[in-house]
């Protein structure tokens, strides 16, 4: 009996986890992983991705203590961007994240697709 328990939790737990993030994907934010990593070039998207992430953590995180920082620093990276200087923008926006405790999302690009085979 103890056994079949077990069986039928570990087969729940399974089936929830494979089949949540698909029940819940009209729901779940827009995924918000494309900043470039750390000695990749900046670029508009890594600017907009990090925008992108800062808006929706900030009701959230609002009350940090650094709050006021932050929506500066947001400020100062947006304007970079448009201005084409990403790799200030990104660095002011990375700064404006860490100010309101949140890590900027990174993963690496995917490899250039080429004539080497």
């Amino acid at each position: 009996m103890i056994s079949r328990c077990v069986t039928g939790c570990v087969l729940g737990a399974l089936l929830l986890a494979v089949a949540a993030p698909v029940a819940f994907a009209d729901i779940m934010p827009v995924s918000l992983s494309i900043a470039a990593p750390r000695g990749l070039p900046a670029t508009m998207t890594s600017c907009d991705n990090l925008l992108r992430q800062f808006d929706v953590a900030w009701p959230t995180h609002q009350h940090a203590l650094h709050a006021a920082r932050a929506r500066k620093n947001r400020e100062v990276g947006a304007v970079q961007c448009r201005e084409g200087h990403y790799a200030d923008g990104v660095r002011a926006l990375r700064r404006a994240l860490h100010d309101i405790g949140v890590k900027p999302v990174r993963v690496v690009s995917p490899p250039a697709s080429g004539g080497a085979h």
